[in-house]
């Protein structure tokens, strides 16, 4: 079966990709052992996170990248991942729709997914859906997050370098560089870099980085770009790679990759735990003594342990 669905993925018709994502998404239990077998073919694919505020023309720089990807020979997927919309359960913004224009191009797949409450900038089933982009042999993958401030970290168990975009907007130098994207980066965007205020953010950064030197394996580079006009995005293209290669050359890329791979056994044990933690028979139990527990003030974190403690009974 799992040649089947490597063959799904891989085939021509994007749909087919589409239909599988789809029903990851959706909790099909079908799927589990087949995702499992696709592992060994999800290794080779680059993936470069892209986080930062909302308004900093994330979805409009990635549009551009793509562009430069594709002339450089490539193919590319990109996950969108955007605030959930209450009514479908689905992404709110569909930044599929600012990529339009690559919607024929079977070489790139784009795939929007609602954050659904989810912190961290990343949908829950994020990580499953990136490992089936990186199986349909796509040679880049972008991750796009939410772009709400200091929950960003999340992305960098995701991918292999992170890019943050910023703007000369972006408000408070010192509060913008207390978010957690500020700590996370690898390398900088100030993006609308026509408007006023570019190079004092440029500058702030790199007296950020100067006096924080010791707390950092490199120094990051702040690149400058006006994603509307594509200017500056093929340098930013560029200096990805060379990053990445920096990066492969001192081994902390393979390390990087270890540390993804230990975060998510630690994250799908997490998981695992919980579901087979809440049977009914519990969920029964902490119902039945719910009101044993309010008379008796019993503090939640007791209250918690006594059910904990029900595993051994």
């Amino acid at each position: 079966m799992t040649s089947n669905l490597l063959y799904t993925i891989r085939s021509p018709n994007l749909r087919n990709l589409s239909q599988v994502i789809s029903a990851v998404e959706n909790g099909d239990p079908s799927l589990d052992k087949d995702l499992n077998s696709l592992y060994p073919h999800t290794r080779d694919t680059i993936r470069i996170g892209i986080t930062g505020p909302p308004g900093g023309g994330k979805s409009t720089l990635i549009d551009k990248l793509i562009t430069e990807i594709r002339s450089d020979g490539k193919s590319v997927c990109c996950i969108s991942v955007d605030p959930t919309s209450p009514f479908s359960g689905g992404a709110f913004l569909g930044d599929r729709i600012r990529m339009n224009q690559h919607t024929l191009d079977p070489n790139v797949f784009i795939r929007s997914m609602g954050s659904r409450g989810e912190l961290g900038g990343l949908a829950k089933k994020t990580k499953q859906v990136a490992d089936i982009l990186a199986a349909s042999g796509k040679d880049i993958l972008l991750l796009e997050t939410v772009g709400v401030g200091q929950i960003e970290s999340e992305i960098i168990k995701q991918v292999d370098i992170t890019l943050v975009v910023l703007m000369p907007e972006v408000g408070d130098g010192i509060q913008f560089m207390k978010a957690g994207p500020i700590e996370i980066g690898d390398l900088f965007v100030i993006n609308k870099s026509d408007r006023e205020g570019a190079d004092y953010i440029a500058r702030t950064l790199r007296y950020y980085f100067e006096l924080n030197e010791n707390e950092r394996e490199f120094i990051p580079n702040i690149l400058m770009t006006v994603a509307t006009e594509g200017k500056g995005v093929h340098e930013l293209y560029t200096e990805s790679f060379t990053l990445i290669e920096k990066l492969t050359k001192s081994g902390t890329l393979n390390q990087r990759r270890k540390q993804r791979y230990l975060d998510q056994i630690k994250s799908l044990v997490k998981d695992g735990l919980v579901l087979k933690f809440w049977t009914q028979e519990r969920e029964n139990l902490l119902n039945n003594k719910l009101n044993d527990f309010h008379d008796q003030k019993i503090s939640p974190y007791d209250a918690a342990l006594s059910l904990m403690n029900s595993l051994s009974d």
